[in-house]
């Protein structure tokens, strides 16, 4: 698996707004840490695409406004002209990111 820090949320906000098939965006508490990523890839390669966040977003969804490009968070799903909502899928447990891969992303 590869994986790809993104600088901000909002660029990856506008991977998934630009993507026809991925519409929410995970999240894992990892300590200290909070990642927010969407996995990819090709036939041959997996890749992460992530953000590392201090504090957890705010609410279950994160909102795009495709009019002002504003992005924030929701507790609820909004249904407005101009306006995406990508739920946040909170994960509990997982085997997919090893502790190797959670250590490298941490260290960043």
């Amino acid at each position: 698996m590869k994986f790809v820090q993104l600088k901000s949320m909002r660029d990856l906000v506008m991977l998934v707004a630009s993507s026809p098939s991925m519409n929410v965006i995970q999240h894992l508490s990892n300590g200290v840490s909070h990642l927010y990523f969407i996995i990819g890839g090709t036939l041959n390669e997996i890749f992460l695409y992530f953000v590392k966040e201090k504090t957890p977003v705010d609410g279950n969804f994160i909102t795009y406004n495709t009019y002002t490009g504003e992005i924030s968070s929701s507790e609820k799903l909004l249904h407005e002209p101009n306006m995406n909502s990508f739920p946040l899928v909170e994960i509990i447990n997982q085997d997919l990111l090893p502790s190797d891969l959670l250590d490298k992303v941490d260290s960043l």
